[in-house]
């Protein structure tokens, strides 16, 4: 017999005696077999609890997605390939032909832009910037049906009175969807606010180590099923039983690993506010009082993702700081050891940027393990090279 549940694990016997796994095992297999047609049966009349194939469900997935809607307060949680597959079977399955769905703020732009390609099927959005919770009412539609935004959100991370939206939406018949991924379930929990899913991108601080790809959406049980048999199984965004046993692992240092960053973004973050070469830094740390006051009801740590404005829009000197990074690399995603920049000028989007609200100069950063002292010394050696030395 396998050991499908860490807690609870069944004696395994072998020549060369018995063992009891740390880890669960990881069920690498495509289907299922059966000792009697009567099983078979007995297991095809309900596919979401049972191991059929592994396209629906599969016993490591199930581990972590008990873990995860255990760590989110939800009732149920189904996991997908990547944290755009969770995103896309979402809106799939809670959108109908003639439905409007209403975007917040920043958000990530691959779910923007799935969004607008919903018009094909006569579904319609917008994406508006809101300082205020409130400020979305003017924007409701009478065919908007679902609410999608980030707290924080992208690129400005920017926080919402989430349980204002949540009460207003249910109101009106509206779901509310979130993307949790920048506090990861540990530092934030919208369920517990009345938002009706929470999404995740399980390739960042879950998952922790830059080595997979993945997506969870978790909330009530009746819902997340509905996803599950339409999102899920129709688009077919499966997890690989090995990814989602490589975010078990993950989910077991998780704690540590948010608390150190929790603790570095704070010195970081001290440091670089005081550069003039810095014009603006983008992180609820450092928010006004209507941000920190947000920040205190809401979140019960930070995590490490922030942005940066330079003090100019000089493509030669954001180009010299970026290539002086010792420490820090050029890359997409985050939430693994490693320190990461990506700047959102792409030589090609001059005009997202201002439809975004960005400066050419608008730069992500993500804080990874290293020691922040570290971090501070290299990103000041850069800007020494782009700008010259700082005298403060």
């Amino acid at each position: 017999m396998n050991c499908y549940d860490e807690d609870i694990c069944t004696t395994v016997s072998r020549a060369e005696g018995s063992y009891f796994p740390m880890s669960p095992d990881i069920t690498m297999t495509s289907s299922f077999r059966y000792e009697t047609y009567e099983d078979f049966l007995a297991v095809s009349t309900d596919e979401k609890n049972n191991y059929v194939y592994t396209r629906g469900t599969n016993p490591t997935t199930k581990i972590l997605e008990d873990k995860l809607a255990m760590l989110e307060n939800g009732e149920k949680c189904k996991v997908f390939a990547s944290g755009m597959g969770a995103i896309s079977a979402t809106l799939f399955t809670l959108l109908n032909a003639g439905d409007h769905v209403l975007m917040l703020n920043t958000i990530y732009g691959e779910a923007a832009a799935f969004a607008k390609y919903l018009e094909k099927f006569d579904i319609s959005s917008d994406r508006v910037d809101v300082q205020q919770a409130s400020d979305l009412v003017e924007h409701v539609k009478e065919n908007t049906k679902v609410i999608y935004f980030e707290s924080p959100s992208t690129q400005k991370f920017q926080l919402l009175d989430i349980e204002w939206i949540s009460n207003y939406a249910k109101k009106r018949g509206i779901k509310t969807v979130i993307d949790g991924t920048w506090s990861s379930p540990l530092f934030h929990k919208p369920l517990n606010y009345g938002v009706d899913i929470v999404i995740h991108s399980l390739s960042k601080y879950i998952g922790g180590h830059s080595d997979i790809v993945g997506g969870v959406v978790t909330g009530e049980k009746k819902l997340v099923d509905t996803i599950f048999e339409h999102g899920h199984q129709s688009l077919g965004a499966t997890i690989s039983p090995f990814n989602s046993w490589l975010a078990i692992r993950g989910l077991r240092t998780l704690p540590v690993r948010m608390n150190h960053l929790d603790q570095s973004i704070r010195v970081v973050l001290n440091a670089l506010s005081k550069d003039p070469r810095i014009n603006q830094v983008y992180h609820p740390y450092l928010g006004d009082e209507d941000q920190q006051k947000l920040a205190q009801k809401y979140l019960s740590g930070f995590g490490s993702l922030f942005s940066i404005n330079m003090v100019d829009d000089d493509f030669e000197k954001l180009t010299k700081f970026v290539n002086s990074l010792n420490v820090v690399s050029l890359g997409v995603s985050w939430g693994g050891f490693e320190s990461l920049i990506l700047p959102a000028f792409k030589g090609n989007n001059i005009e997202k940027l201002k439809e975004r609200g960005l400066k050419t100069s608008h730069m992500r950063m993500y804080l990874g393990l290293e020691n922040p002292q570290t971090i501070i010394a290299d990103i000041q050696q850069a800007l020494d090279h782009a700008y010259g030395k700082n005298d403060l």
